[in-house]
């Protein structure tokens, strides 16, 4: 502020607001989230958008995710406890069950060790809600995953 003491108090608020709004026009929005290794292991382009969900307890974190078509979903269990991930077809968008019934991604095997992981790739899948559920130890946990138009 020692820079401003010549200006009058009216006058601070707006030059600080003014100085906010270009230094945020300067800011971009970080780089879609991704796992170069994973990519690497899968045979995937490198900055392939991989977004992780944390698996563990009757949790689920974060468990609403917005991807874009292309992204993965990189779930991952977190715990020593046995899970199972299903899509709930019968609440989606019939273009959005049929996009996951037609890639077989509408569940997961049995996830039972820390560590273990299930992939969910959304290459041309239709824009909506993929509603989800986390059956296993406790209540089942539910989530959902976005894809944008």
């Amino acid at each position: 502020m020692a820079l401003l003491r010549g200006v009058r108090d009216s006058h601070r608020g707006l030059i600080v607001l003014v100085a906010l709004a270009v230094l945020g026009g300067c800011l971009r929005d970080p780089p879609p989230p991704t796992d170069p290794e994973l990519a690497a292991e899968l045979g995937l382009p490198e900055r392939t958008p991989i977004h992780r969900v944390h698996l563990g307890g009757d949790r689920i974190l974060p468990s609403r995710v917005e991807v874009d078509p292309g992204a993965r979903v990189h779930f991952v269990v977190e715990d020593h406890r046995v899970y199972a991930l299903r899509f709930l077809l019968e609440e989606m968008e019939s273009e959005a069950a049929a996009f996951l019934r037609e890639s077989e991604q509408t569940g997961s095997p049995p996830l039972a060790r820390q560590g273990a992981w299930h992939l969910v790739a959304f290459d041309d899948a239709p824009a909506g809600l993929y509603p989800f559920l986390l059956e296993g130890y406790g209540e089942p946990a539910r989530g959902q995953i976005r894809v944008r138009e």
